[in-house]
């Protein structure tokens, strides 16, 4: 009987992931296929506080401890096709909360290092993800702002947290053609921004309003 519920769950989460992919307008095949099979291998309900499991599979920003939030699956799906996911990527998450993004990015074969302000949070984070044997992840608390210099560069940057300007980010740790993708605020709502590395500087790209928590 438990053995049916959580298939029953599986399937229902695998359900939601397809959704939302199909919705999220990923022209690349592969890239599409690798951010649904990812998503679609970490169960979202195992980041998040007990009392908002049951709110897991729906799409819609979760509270975390701490004052921080764990954002909906349709934006960090869109976030992941913009930095194109793939295996063997070097990636950094600034701001990565409960560890669940650096699981999912993973779970698609890249290589993670995340990073978080709050130290208490990071090491709870830490032990989940090694319970839960997501081994590929190097986490550690630090400042979003300042990066991870020691082992950048990053084929891709995610910042989970809104930012008021390019100079809060440390753009300067991208690859060559590496892309840092971060809410950046914009009077009173935020909007996604994309910025990849060129031989001679950064460019940007600004898509659309997102909702930010």
């Amino acid at each position: 009987m438990q053995n049916t519920k959580v298939c029953s769950e599986s399937d229902s989460w695998t359900s939601q992931v397809e959704l939302w992919v199909s919705e999220a307008g990923i022209i690349s095949e592969d890239v599409e296929s690798n951010v649904r099979n990812a998503f679609a291998r970490v169960n979202r309900s195992l980041f998040v506080e007990p009392e908002y499991r049951d709110k897991a599979d729906q799409d819609t920003d979760l509270p975390l401890p701490h004052g921080q939030w764990l954002t909906r699956p349709s934006i960090q799906i869109r976030m992941m096709a913009l930095i194109n996911l793939r295996r063997r990527m070097r990636i950094l998450e600034l701001g990565f909360g409960s560890g669940y993004l650096c699981a999912v990015m993973a779970a698609a074969g890249a290589q993670v290092f995340g990073l978080e302000t709050v130290g208490s949070f990071a090491q709870s984070s830490r032990k989940q993800l090694d319970s839960l044997g997501h081994h590929g992840v190097v986490v550690r608390r630090g400042d979003g702002k300042k990066g991870w210099p020691e082992v950048a560069p990053f084929d891709a940057i995610v910042v989970s947290y809104p930012v008021a300007s390019e100079s809060d980010l440390p753009l300067d740790q991208l690859a060559l053609g590496g892309i840092l993708v971060a809410p950046l605020s914009a009077g009173n709502g935020h909007r996604r921004a994309v910025w990849q590395r060129t031989p001679d500087s950064f460019k940007r790209v600004v898509f659309e309003e997102v909702s930010v928590a």
